[in-house]
């Protein structure tokens, strides 16, 4: 037997919709079993009607069965699988392949008779149900759900009924941390990465009292400040188990550039990095549209937070490439830092993909629009960046109930513009946009153009924010700014915290497995 490995998510999609996508797969040899058993046991949800087409030799359902019936949300987890026949069983989210160790992206079991497979899969973080698939054996191309639609649109969508794929749903729950109320974000509060922990650590380092407000800059070597959070933050990558290196440069003019990174060495590409970042500065006083802040809660201390959580996640897994986690100094002053670190990056090094988180949480769920721009776009015409911007997609919806609000964000961004996405009147709500940008603001814009990789940022409302770059952008802030009609601010906030660190591991998984490279 044999398990078939998918190899991309519709990498040639074209500019528009499609209806449905290809997995292109390639073979691997057969997962073995690991020991380990999550969660208590619960029935296997009941045969779906009108699931599986006309042909005999296609099994129904219920040849098939899963253990644990009930999977635990946002957690990699030992799952068997049962087969009563001849089958194969599509399992479109990551697994850990048992043979390199590496996080997969997507699997097919092979069955050639009855028997049980396992694999380590990684269950939605946000979504209560996942679903696989299943044909006849040796299938290797499965027609797939367009990449900003849910599964359950697609089910019962006209192209599902033409083209009919057995599917059984299985029930996915995350616990909630215990002594956490749901008004404070117990939903998002367990698993390898959650956005509670990011809350927690937003207050932790945003208190008036923590020594680590007030990072401007920095612009002379050696500030107190600046160097208590370095070190502070170069700790919390050596605990991670990266690398964690202080970066000061010899030839900088003013401010000062030093940047604080965590590594580690992939396995197999070691010369090809996959980097990671956001700013670790904040706008000092002084400087536009609001005068300048202390504490900088949702630019760039939210972002930082975020970045951490997903580093803590992704160092647990064995990568392919070199992972690169950086915080950066001097974005609000000229790029100094990140410039300074791509002019020394080793020679036979090769940057592969960049991903930033740069004021992001004041957005969706709240009423504002989460902006993912990717770049480079370089001709001034959408259309450069289809293969990312559908990536994308497909990891957002497959892992949180957002199908519709991509769908938002596409019509926005086409309709209304750029401009539209940073509206702070409560015009858009609903609304996440992936989009080429034509303006990049941010580090991410450094390795796009001096390096032409494929880059990306997560941001949200900058100049709409009546605290941006003001001594007012304070965590509280952030909170009030995100309740909404039946839901706290925090509770909201935590939600969007979590979807956006989710979002970064999963495109990193992915994009350590396969790279998205710009060919000019």
């Amino acid at each position: 037997m044999f398990n078939v490995i998918g190899r991309g998510i519709c990498p040639s999609l074209g500019e528009g919709d499609r209806d449905t996508c290809i997995y292109r797969l390639g073979l691997s040899s057969n997962m073995r079993g690991v020991e380990a058993v999550l969660l208590a046991l619960i029935i296997l949800l009941p045969t779906m009607s009108g699931c599986f087409g006309e042909d005999d030799s296609v099994p129904p359902t219920f040849d098939l069965s899963v253990e644990p019936p009930i999977l635990v949300g946002a957690e990699f987890q030992f799952v068997e699988f049962t087969a009563k026949r001849a089958m194969s069983v599509h399992i479109p989210y990551f697994i850990i392949d048992d043979e390199t160790g590496y996080v997969t992206n997507a699997t097919t079991l092979d069955f050639t008779k009855s028997g049980t497979q396992s694999t380590w899969m990684l269950a939605p973080a946000n979504v209560a149900s996942a679903h696989l698939l299943f044909g006849d054996v040796g299938q290797t191309e499965w027609a797939m759900r367009a990449t900003n639609q849910s599964w359950a649109e697609w089910f019962n969508s006209s192209e599902y009924e033409r083209d009919p794929y057995p599917h059984i749903e299985i029930v996915v729950h995350r616990p909630p941390r215990s002594g956490v109320e749901p008004a404070e974000g117990a939903n998002h509060s367990t698993g390898l990465i959650d956005g509670y922990a990011i809350y927690e650590w937003m207050e932790m380092f945003t208190d008036s009292n923590s020594g680590y407000n007030e990072r401007w800059g920095p612009f002379l070597p050696f500030d107190p400040v600046y160097e208590r959070a370095l070190e502070r933050l170069r700790n919390e990558f050596n605990t991670m188990g990266l690398d964690g290196q202080i970066h000061r440069y010899t030839f900088s003019p003013t401010p000062s550039a030093v940047n604080v990174c965590g590594y580690k060495t992939g396995t197999l590409y070691p010369d090809e990095w996959l980097v990671l970042g956001g700013h670790l500065d904040i706008a000092e006083i002084g400087s536009g549209p609001g005068g300048g802040t202390h504490i900088g809660a949702h630019d760039n201390t939210a972002g930082v937070a975020m970045v951490l959580e997903a580093a803590r996640g992704l160092a647990g897994f064995d990568s392919r490439r070199t992972l690169a986690v950086c915080l950066w100094s001097n974005e609000e002053n000229g790029y100094y830092g990140v410039d300074r670190w791509i002019d020394e990056i080793p020679a036979g090094v090769k940057v592969t993909n960049y991903l930033n988180i740069d004021s992001a949480g004041v957005n969706f769920p709240g009423d504002y629009t989460l902006v993912v721009d990717i770049i480079p776009d370089t001709d001034g015409e959408l259309g450069e960046q289809w293969e990312m911007i559908h990536l994308t997609e497909w990891l957002g919806s497959n892992n949180n109930d957002i199908a519709e609000v991509l769908r938002n964000g596409r019509t926005l961004y086409f309709e209304e513009g750029y401009d539209a996405m940073k509206d702070h009147d409560h015009t858009h709500p609903n609304t996440i946009s992936v989009h080429e940008s034509q303006r990049g603001r941010s580090d991410y814009i450094r390795f796009a153009y001096r390096l032409d990789v494929v880059s990306m940022d997560f941001g949200a409302i900058t100049g709409g924010y009546d605290c941006y770059h003001a001594p007012c952008d304070t965590l509280d802030e952030m909170v009030d700014w995100m309740e909404t009609a039946n839901t706290t601010g925090q509770q909201n906030l935590v939600e969007s915290f979590d979807i956006i660190s989710w979002w970064f591991v999963n495109l990193a998984f992915h994009l350590d497995e396969n790279p998205v490279i710009y060919e000019p």
